[in-house]
């Protein structure tokens, strides 16, 4: 039973090995989905599990804070975590769960766990959501600052193992960021799903010309010659990381195809029959902020399905 001591604390738990999963929870019916999916990874790793409850004030308040109010918020917090890893013990039976509670906002305690973990979980949004929001503030602020693999559980299907084989989709942008792929290749290999691999590409437009292609594009030369050469894309991809990991032994049932069209909205209709839809999210400073690129938001907000982002530089 463990609880972090102040609202900026260090990056480690005590009790808290490096290689575990981290999920947070607030008690909400999204949060408990999260807790059950990332119960399922820590034991299909072979790992442990931190459930971290942040529980915090809005900075800006007309009563000062007590240390009494921070002493109760750490209290609250860490009976909610613990009430959440004991569903998580068993779940998963031994599973090593580590409760914690944090007086902090919760993106900030997960940002800061997710510094030492293998997989940081959460759900599509919390107690904070109103009905018919798509993906709550904690879920967008890890998006962009999450320092591990960020496992959004989303999507109208209940995410257990239980839910039946359905493939493991991976979305590839970068001829030269195999990432994505390993992480996709790892995760369907535990699932014991197919992997499908999707490359999406569009022809470059010019300014003043329609940026809607016509419903049936014309066949030429130049469009099948660039039609093949971007199904060569994910295939050299596809067939590099399959051999340095073996994927043939494994038992992984791996797919390519080139997409011609918008990613996010190939990846959406794809994560209908998938069990996780991953995509690589390149860690670049934008001139405002770090920010999620606009196929993730879209696939993040529309998916129907968990939504892991492996951060690359």
């Amino acid at each position: 039973m463990t609880e972090t001591n102040a609202r900026h604390g260090t990056d480690r738990t005590p009790g808290v090995p490096r290689d575990h999963v981290v999920v947070g929870v607030d008690g909400s019916q999204h949060s408990i989905r999260a807790l059950d999916r990332a119960a399922d990874e820590a034991g299909r790793r072979g790992v442990g599990l931190l459930v971290l409850c942040g529980v915090a004030t809005p900075r800006r308040t007309a009563v000062p804070e007590t240390d009494t109010d921070r002493e109760y918020a750490r209290s609250a917090g860490l009976q909610v975590a613990e009430a959440a890893a004991q569903r998580a013990r068993e779940r998963v039976h031994g599973l090593t769960v580590v409760p914690s509670g944090s007086y902090e906002l919760a993106a900030d305690a997960l940002v800061r766990a997710s510094r030492t973990a293998l997989l940081t979980v959460v759900g599509s949004r919390g107690r904070g959501g109103f009905r018919g929001l798509l993906l709550g503030s904690v879920g967008l602020r890890l998006a962009a600052h999450a320092a591990s693999p960020l496992l959004v559980v989303r999507g109208d299907e209940a995410a257990d193992a239980g839910a039946g084989v359905r493939e493991t989709v991976v979305g590839l942008k970068y001829g030269d960021v195999t990432v994505p792929l390993e992480f996709g290749l790892a995760q369907a290999e535990r699932d014991g799903s197919p992997l499908r691999v999707m490359h999406a590409w569009t022809h470059p437009t010019l300014p003043g010309l329609p940026l809607r292609a016509p419903a049936k594009p014309q066949r030429t030369p130049a469009r099948e010659a660039r039609e093949a050469r971007e199904a060569e894309v994910a295939e050299d991809m596809v067939r590099g990381v399959a051999e340095r990991f073996a994927a043939e032994s494994s038992g992984v049932q791996v797919l390519s195809e080139a997409h011609h069209g918008p990613a996010a909205e190939h990846l959406i209709e794809l994560s209908r029959g998938a069990r996780t839809v991953v995509i690589g999210t390149r860690r670049t400073q934008r001139r405002l902020s770090l920010q999620v690129s606009p196929v993730v938001n879209t696939v993040l907000h529309h998916a129907r399905c968990p939504v892991a982002l492996v951060p690359f530089v």
